[in-house]
């Protein structure tokens, strides 16, 4: 069941991604899954509700009319033709599944960084860079965190790659090399 989920939230996923290619609209395509995913994330009960048998064509038609209100063609197309197909609960696992091709069509590179402490915007760019370089990606995609227990340096993970300086990490080598 879970191959059937993941190739059917695949094929969704690159169709709307070579849609939206195709037709010079990545921008507006993304910022429109996005709006729609947290919507429908911050309220289960509206899948629930959409997914139901008792609910009458004209309801669910008011609803997504409701949900896709502005949005791209293509994308109030996907939502009808996931509801359609009794698929409309996949609908977070698609946009995401967009957002990793797309980052993989551009060569970007999503990344976590860490540090113990808020960094300002000259040490968020140097810490991007060193990702950058670390990793050989042509474009990251950061998001920046605090963590006070990692006491001081730096985490920086993504997918595929982890750097970990964090003095927390280094502590915790040296005392396992006096422990034996």
């Amino acid at each position: 069941m879970a191959k059937q989920k993941e190739k059917i939230v695949n094929q969704y996923a690159q169709a709307i991604l070579a849609y939206a290619d195709e037709h010079n609209v990545l921008e507006n395509i993304s910022a429109d899954l996005l709006a729609i995913r947290s919507v429908v994330v911050a309220e289960p009960k509206l899948t629930s509700l959409l997914t139901a048998q008792t609910i009458s064509d004209a309801d669910q038609g008011g609803l997504v009319d409701a949900l896709t209100q502005g949005a791209d063609n293509a994308v109030v197309n996907l939502v009808k033709i996931l509801l359609a197909h009794h698929h409309f609960a996949y609908l977070p696992a698609v946009v995401d599944r967009f957002f990793d091709l797309y980052q993989q069509s551009q060569g970007i590179q999503a990344v976590t960084i860490t540090t113990a402490v808020e960094a300002d915007e000259d040490q968020k760019e140097r810490l991007s860079n060193a990702f950058k370089k670390q990793s050989g990606a042509k474009k990251i995609q950061a998001t920046y965190k605090v963590d006070q227990d990692i006491i001081g340096g730096v985490v920086m993970q993504s997918k595929s790659l982890l750097i970990d300086g964090s003095l927390q990490t280094k502590i915790a080598k040296m005392r396992a090399e006096l422990l034996g």
